[in-house]
């Protein structure tokens, strides 16, 4: 039988995106004449997007030749196409079992067992992978999944571990060194310095560098690599509803930072104006927050099933005037769905505290403070400012009954400090204020939350190095919305963090009753703690520089009246003060979006 040598190793790459080129010249295999033209024909239906007949072609093509691993390989892609996962993946098992050292499938089936929700699944994926480093030790891109894995697993010292490897092979990687840092800050290892660079991913850079240039640069080069091929749907006729249709695009209608913000919107908009659709692709966590926001939107709509290019026909299909994504490029963002231009008007809102850089968001809202006036430049997107703040909050938000300090574990005699804020928010010299703050004042001490073990006891051995003994560190762990609130009761002053201060953790200790000090940078990622201190009426909290934020908070350390006096303004739930005055921040949010005459697309 005539044999054909498609070529010298076993790769077929392909993208989950039919719109995108595959690449199928480095098959090394020997094929049939006949094998070769029906794998060539399947090819030909995948490259132009005919999903459905390849699909039958390659189910037809394996009752003749079931074990043909290149059939199987291009089979299992066709499903995950079609977000058949559990075909993908039994199809990527028996292509690895009639090939066992093709690398590529091995990647393929581990990245899908690697999202698997179950345990067991994770773990062979990370199997999988160890596996084949032992084979090819000289891979980088299998020491990368290995740490992607880990660090999705929370697994953090192992990702580190991996990283290392991964770059030490291939250190001109700046999206592995871009996690690999930010492993490192969620650790609060401190020693790993980088110079500032937009290389980085634009989640990552806005972490690192409190430079808006930088960050626009890191986003419109992630979006031109890896969204700019994808085609807008063609432009829809004008709509002419007698209500805007609304829709809010995210993966975190569950219990989630983002849900706890904006559970009340759904229940106050104007149903005399505008129609809400909520468009979920995050998972159903069977929460309470979850069930209030599809109660309380007109429709709740679940895309976690669809292709990006499916979600955008159905929100298409929806006539949305006007869509509002809420995640941009924070972790689960799917812009992607946003590049096929699904409605006429696009926005993005609350998730990613810097500009998304993409040609396909019309407009970034934000507010006076954290885009001032001039500072539109750093942003791709047309500036949108509502009053007081950017930032909606829930008024039906519950402080459960405080427990004594003794039961959350804190002496009964000492001032306490407190930042909430996850670990990776923690910079070395925030952490060298909060050191000398203790060195000023003996009888005080600090209280984080305990992001993880690792971070805990990094942090103690910060401040020892210090001169600060780090039996005066406490760290909260994990509890309920509403016991965690209750723990501010026992605080006395909350200190905020920079370059990345807190978003909701410093609406939370304002809704609770705690003052809180900050400093203000010059992006709005440091800046969103100063514009919930203005709406808050506490403009006096912000600080411009780490000495005015040391003095500032030794100041109050030392004065009680003060404490109290601010204590006191806040009081506890306030809904008098504009940050969490909700219905009036809905009729801005309404305002604003009404106000827009003219519909454009770009």
């Amino acid at each position: 039988m005539k044999c054909n040598r498609l070529g010298p190793e076993p790769t077929l790459i392909m993208s989950a995106d039919p719109s995108k080129k595959i690449e199928c010249n480095r098959l090394g295999f020997y094929l049939s004449q006949a094998a070769k033209q029906r794998f060539l024909r399947l090819m030909s239906l995948v490259r132009t997007g005919e999903i459905e007949a390849a699909d039958k072609a390659v189910k037809a093509a394996l009752r003749v030749t079931p074990k043909d691993h290149n059939i199987l390989q291009l089979g299992a892609h066709i499903a995950e196409q079609t977000k058949d996962i559990p075909r993908a993946i039994s199809l990527y098992r028996r292509a690895l079992l009639a090939h066992p050292a093709w690398m590529e499938v091995t990647f393929n089936l581990a990245r899908l067992l690697g999202t698997s929700p179950k345990a067991k699944e994770r773990e062979e994926a990370t199997g999988l992978l160890e596996g084949a480093a032992r084979h090819h030790p000289e891979r980088p891109e299998i020491w990368e999944a290995l740490a992607r894995f880990a660090q999705k697993n929370g697994q953090l010292t192992q990702a580190i571990t991996y990283w290392r490897k991964a770059l030490s092979l291939r250190p001109n990687n700046p999206q592995g060194k871009g996690q690999y840092l930010f492993a490192c800050r969620q650790l609060c290892i401190w020693d790993e310095e980088t110079e500032p660079t937009s290389s980085f991913p634009p989640n990552i850079t806005a972490l690192l560098f409190d430079d808006p240039d930088l960050q626009k640069e890191s986003a419109e080069r992630f979006i031109a690599q890896n969204l700019g091929h994808l085609p807008a749907l063609p432009a829809p006729p004008p709509y002419a509803h007698a209500r805007k249709r609304i829709g809010y695009l995210s993966s975190d209608f569950h219990a989630h930072a983002t849900a706890w913000l904006i559970a009340e919107l759904f229940t106050l908009h104007d149903r005399t104006h505008f129609e809400v659709f909520a468009y979920s692709y995050g998972v159903d966590d069977g929460s309470k927050i979850r069930a209030r926001l599809r109660r309380e939107a007109d429709h709740f709509i679940e895309l976690n099933a669809l292709t990006p290019q499916e979600c955008a026909t159905r929100i298409r299909e929806d006539e949305i005037d006007i869509l509002v994504d809420l995640k941009g490029h924070t972790t689960g963002g799917r812009l992607d769905i946003l590049a096929y231009r699904p409605a006429p008007l696009q926005l993005h809102w609350l998730g990613f505290p810097a500009t998304t850089g993409a040609p396909f968001i019309d407009a970034f809202v934000g507010d006076a403070i954290t885009i001032p006036e001039g500072k539109e430049k750093h942003f791709t997107e047309e500036v949108w400012r509502l009053p007081n703040t950017y930032q909606i909050n829930d008024r039906q938000k519950e402080i459960a009954a405080p427990k004594n300090k003794k039961a959350c574990g804190l002496p009964e005699d000492k001032l306490v400090l407190a930042s909430f804020n996850q670990s990776y928010k923690i910079t070395p010299e925030v952490f060298d204020i909060w050191c000398n703050l203790l060195s000023e004042e003996s009888g005080s001490i600090l209280w984080l939350y305990a992001s993880n073990d690792e971070a805990c006891e990094n942090l103690k051995a910060h401040a020892q190095e210090s001169g600060i003994d780090p039996t005066r560190l406490f760290f909260a762990p994990p509890l309920p919305l509403d016991e965690h609130l209750a723990r501010y009761e026992h605080v006395d002053l909350a200190l905020d963090t920079f370059p990345i201060g807190g978003h909701t953790t410093t609406s939370d200790a304002l809704w609770a009753g705690t003052p809180v000090v900050t400093m203000a940078g010059k992006s709005f990622i440091s800046r969103v703690a100063a514009s919930l201190l203005s709406a808050a009426e506490l403009p006096q909290l912000v600080t411009k520089g780490l000495e005015e934020y040391k003095a500032l908070c030794l100041d109050l350390m030392r004065n009680k009246d003060k404490r109290k006096a601010l204590e006191n303004h806040l009081g506890k739930k306030n809904t008098s003060l504009p940050l969490f005055d909700t219905p009036r921040f809905v009729r801005d949010w309404e305002g604003l979006l009404l106000a827009q005459k003219t519909i454009r697309c770009k």
